[in-house]
């Protein structure tokens, strides 16, 4: 009979351990379930939290650069800081259904250098002059996960509301401006006695006396490019200048070469207005949205509101006999189509230099940049005493029209638009 109960005995010791070991097998797969649910979740939460800390990057930089406008040197903080805490409050967070929230004397602050030390409004270093970088900063805590708290039920693990932040600094810096024409301008300042030009006012070629020793008037012909890698020289090389587009341009201080008073330009000068000429060899280039021409004989007193509205409608140059009997460009008006996919080819930026030191032979310094607008094409066989600009200001002057849209660049010349920097 012990022989016979023997096997039911190890048989419920087996069964026992099996139980044990089933026990075991669900502990461990619930552990698993959670570790791996928690990391599943760990994913998804982290997205959430990478969207958010997008949606605040966004408001931090919408409110650094509208606080960064109002950084001129003589606007109060204070009306930077509302600037910059309007713009920032109307990005939203947490896939856009939280208005961030920015507060005065907290979220916008100020240094006069980029590395620091930012400071509120009323506590910042240097003048109003000497303020010109903003700092804002965006954030949200509280964030509650989705699925990553699920680890809390591993032992020794506490996961609790996260919070992310967000940082921008902007500063005005020079926008990118229109391409430079191979033509420089005389410094009015370097004239005796030392002068400035007016905005609007005509610029003349030999019939202006105010150019010092130069006796080619305000203007002349002037190779951006006879210095480096690129250089070239001789009429054909400033017929590629004004042809084609030149936005490398030197720095002030550096030189450019005079090249006298060249009268073969004046076809690859006159593909600007959108003017054809027949044969091989005849220069072609880009127009502007309009060649409408100005001349003493049509028009007088600035011509700049005049041109936006020409360019608008895509007006064509009105032809030789229309605009004077004397002018005669020896080409023909260009297509419709010329104008219609036109460029910015008549508000150019141009070296200035001091007039007194010019010499055909030689560069001549860069001392700025100035904007101006082409009036009239250029006479067959004529200089540039032939044709007329209408000066617009330096090309670094607030509200000067020789930028992009508000483009931040590389070229230090253009007027001053806020720009991100951290």
């Amino acid at each position: 009979m012990r022989l016979l109960r023997q096997p039911k005995k190890r048989q419920r010791a087996i069964a026992r351990g099996h139980r044990r070991d089933s026990g075991a097998v669900m502990v461990l797969v619930a552990l698993s379930m959670i570790a791996l649910v928690g990391f599943v979740g760990l994913a998804l939460d982290l997205g959430k939290l990478y969207v958010a800390k997008s949606e605040l990057q966004n408001s931090a930089d919408a409110c650094a650069l509208a606080a960064v406008r109002d950084l001129d040197g003589a606007t109060p903080l204070s009306v930077s800081e509302a600037s910059g805490i309007a713009a920032g409050h109307i990005n939203l967070a947490m896939f856009q259904s939280l208005p961030v929230s920015m507060a005065i004397n907290s979220n916008v602050t100020y240094a006069t250098s980029s590395s620091g030390p930012f400071q509120i409004k009323n506590a910042v270093s240097g003048t109003l002059a000497q303020t010109l970088f903003v700092q804002c900063t965006a954030s949200v805590s509280g964030i509650a996960s989705w699925f990553i708290q699920v680890l809390n039920l591993l032992p020794g693990v506490n996961i609790g509301p996260a919070s992310v932040a967000a940082r921008a600094v902007a500063t005005n810096g020079h926008s990118q401006t229109t391409c430079a024409i191979p033509v420089f301008v005389c410094d009015p300042s370097k004239f005796t006695p030392a002068t400035s030009y007016a905005i609007g006012e005509w610029l003349l070629g030999k019939g202006d006396t105010r150019a010092g020793t130069y006796n080619q008037g305000a203007f002349g012909w002037a190779n951006l490019n006879y210095k480096g890698p690129n250089s070239c020289s001789g009429a054909s090389c400033l017929s590629n200048q004004l042809t084609g587009s030149v936005c490398s341009v030197p720095a002030v201080g550096q030189q450019v070469r005079a090249n006298g008073n060249i009268a073969s330009l004046d076809k690859a000068y006159n593909t600007r207005f959108g003017i054809t000429y027949k044969g091989n060899g005849a220069p072609t280039g880009q127009s502007d949205y309009t060649g409408y021409a100005y001349t003493t004989s049509n028009w007088t007193g600035s011509a700049y509101s005049d041109f936006l509205t020409k360019r608008t409608n895509r007006t064509p140059y009105q032809g030789d006999s229309q605009v004077s009997q004397k002018f005669k460009t020896g080409g023909q008006p260009g297509a419709s189509s010329v104008y219609q996919a036109g460029g910015d080819r008549r508000l150019a930026i141009a070296p200035m230099v001091n007039c007194n030191n010019v010499s055909s032979s030689s560069g001549t310094t860069v001392t700025n940049w100035a904007c101006v607008l082409l009036l009239d094409p250029m006479q067959q066989g004529g200089g540039v005493d032939a044709v007329h600009f209408e000066y617009r200001g330096l090309a670094s002057a607030a509200g000067a029209p020789c930028a992009t849209a508000g483009v931040p660049g590389a070229v230090a010349t253009g007027p001053l638009v806020p720009q991100l920097i951290q």
